[in-house]
């Protein structure tokens, strides 16, 4: 339609609506879901609420403005696609809490772990996560992995080239979380090992610094021999399983609040990777995208997925429901596990849509977020306009859902679509709608989870996208396992990084009682091993031996190198000792 036409519309034409509705349309764009095939695919989630004023904005706004004074006001309101709006509430102020806000499951914990009772030890809750399923899968493709890599040394029988146990991997780690809570998860192997004072005695205590970096280097997920088939249909196939049956776990063990958030979370990673993600507004930039749904409150990770590149939104949705656009899948696979317990679920701008909150109203869920301004359903007159005061809030009603739109600074707003509430409502404590209230309390579910996984983080330096994965997966699981461990009656609070200590020492404490009974470990390790263990002998108790022996021995402490025979024992634990690696002691000082 050319501009002469366009200005001499006259509002008393019947053809009025339909002719305003042409010129808006022709104004609005597709947006296409297309990814091309690059190592680092550029991602569309801008999670802004804030909506700033357009210049195509402003000229309608000014048009509409200067034939303001024909326009009688309206119950009514319509969208760019006549959706049509009521500026009057639907519900009764008086009426009790709507069916739909009241939850059939309440939260807390439920399934496999509420076999421990009123309480439960750190170690315990986290094998319930980490189930033996989950370690003897990693075991048996590790040990295979190492028995690839002896084959390489010429001496084959080190000792840190040996096939890994249940036990030992555990104190792996064990290890890890213990540099998660001295944040020293990106320091030097060489600095966590020293011997100088300045490293950890606990990582020497517990293996050795070839053993610590050779067990890393060999820790494996899947069957390398058939990967190549499996990554024809599941590009994840290198950590799928191991990541899909700890989704699992999480969900048999806990049962959420009655808000959940969705959103996505970037595992920080520089890697060559053909899914790899580049996100400006993220701190690491570039990484690897998980969908994640969270409780609002607690941030215990419910259910996840790892974005793998165009067309995986809807693996796990039927054919109807792969009809509907990428975040509208997205949302609906998250959701299903929650679907019919009329819970609410929180979202940004990205994921908000008319269709995606009609679709989960039919699935007994509510849906609150940030609406895109160019969505067709928002009337004209929610948009952001400059003349428009601070604090102005607009309302827009049909039979199931409520549009807001507010107005936090000048020439800006923000506009929220939400199922859950059916009324006008402002909660004066921060002086904002109830809506906008509501929303800015539950949408950080996700972002919190991921702010205490970067806290106390196990992520060390690789260039393996599965073990950058995994190494969430151990973030992932110290935060749900704290969320747990909080929920029984009867357990001792403690902080998280207390926790993440209980935690470690538990998972390290086998290794080092069986490091302590071997012999063949040097006596140092093994003294600083009974120190931490508290099984450091007591002088008063401990039995005086005679200072010679029958016949000469090597000396225990000496390098085996130096074959030192000697006939002097020590007097606490017998070992032949000699002269050179003793020292005397007055008796004022043994009896002490």
């Amino acid at each position: 339609m050319d501009e002469a036409s366009s200005s001499n519309i006259r509002i008393n034409d019947p053809n009025f609506q339909n002719i305003i509705s042409d010129i808006l349309a022709e104004d609005c764009s597709d947006v296409s879901d297309d990814v091309h095939d690059n190592m680092c695919i550029d991602s569309d989630h801008n999670s802004e609420s804030e909506q700033n004023v357009s210049e195509s904005d402003e000229s309608e706004t000014d048009s509409n403005t200067d034939n303001g004074d024909d326009i009688r006001p309206s119950k009514f309101l319509y969208g760019k696609n006549k959706f049509k709006w009521s500026v009057e509430e639907f519900a009764s102020k008086n009426t009790r809490t709507a069916r739909h806000n009241i939850i059939t499951k309440l939260p807390g914990l439920r399934g496999p772990i509420k076999q421990f009772g009123d309480t439960a030890r750190p170690s315990e809750i986290w094998n319930i996560l980490f189930t033996e399923n989950i370690i003897n899968e990693i075991l048996v493709w590790t040990n295979i992995k190492i028995d690839s890599f002896r084959h390489k040394y010429k001496n084959h029988m080190q000792s840190f080239l040996k096939n890994v146990d249940e036990v030992e991997l555990r104190s792996l780690f064990g290890l890890l979380f213990y540099s998660a809570v001295f944040k020293s998860n990106h320091e030097n192997a060489n600095t966590l090992f020293a011997t100088d004072g300045t490293g950890r005695e606990i990582f020497r205590l517990v293996m050795s610094k070839k053993r610590f970096l050779f067990l890393i280097s060999c820790l494996r997920f899947d069957n390398s021999d058939t990967r190549t088939e499996r990554k024809e249909h599941d590009p994840l196939a290198p950590i799928s399983e191991i990541f899909n049956e700890f989704i699992e776990n999480c969900k048999l063990n806990y049962s959420l609040s009655s808000c959940v958030t969705v959103d996505e979370m970037l595992v920080s990673f520089r890697g060559r990777c053909k899914f790899k993600m580049y996100i400006p507004n993220k701190p690491a930039k570039y990484g690897l995208k998980i969908m994640c749904l969270t409780d609002s409150r607690s941030h215990y990770l419910f259910n996840a997925y790892i974005y793998a590149g165009q067309n995986t939104d809807g693996l796990t949705l039927d054919h109807t429901e792969r009809k509907f656009s990428k975040p509208t899948q997205s949302v609906l696979r998250l959701s299903k596990p929650i679907q019919g317990t009329n819970r609410n679920v929180t979202a940004d701008n990205w994921f908000s849509s008319i269709e995606l909150v009609e679709l989960l109203k039919k699935k007994k869920l509510t849906y609150v977020g940030t609406l895109k301004k160019n969505k067709r359903e928002i009337p004209q007159a929610f948009l952001p306009k400059k003349k428009s005061t601070v604090g102005f809030t607009q309302y827009g009603f049909t039979k199931d859902l409520t549009l807001l739109s507010y107005v936090p600074k000048p020439n800006k707003a923000v506009l929220v679509i939400s199922s859950m509430h059916n009324q006008k409502g402002f909660d004066n404590d921060v002086q904002k709608p109830e809506i906008i209230s509501y929303y800015n309390s539950t949408k950080g579910g996700v972002d919190a989870l991921d702010e205490k996984c970067s806290i106390y983080s196990t992520g060390r330096r690789t260039r393996r996208w599965p073990l950058a994965i995994f190494y969430r997966l151990l973030d992932v699981s110290s935060v749900n396992s704290y969320v747990l461990y909080n929920s029984f009656k009867n357990n001792e609070t403690m902080t998280r990084a207390d926790y993440l200590k209980s935690l470690a020492f538990e998972l390290v404490s086998p290794e080092l009682e069986t490091r302590f009974e071997n012999t063949c470990i040097s006596r140092e390790i093994r003294s600083g091993i009974g120190r931490v263990l508290g099984k450091s002998k007591n002088l008063k108790d401990t039995p005086v031996y005679e200072d010679k022996l029958e016949s000469r021995k090597t000396c225990r402490i000496c390098p085996p190198k130096k074959k030192r025979k000697t006939i002097y024992q020590c007097k606490l634990c017998g070992d032949p000792i000699c002269l050179e690696c003793s020292r005397k002691i007055c008796s004022n000082c043994f009896g002490n």
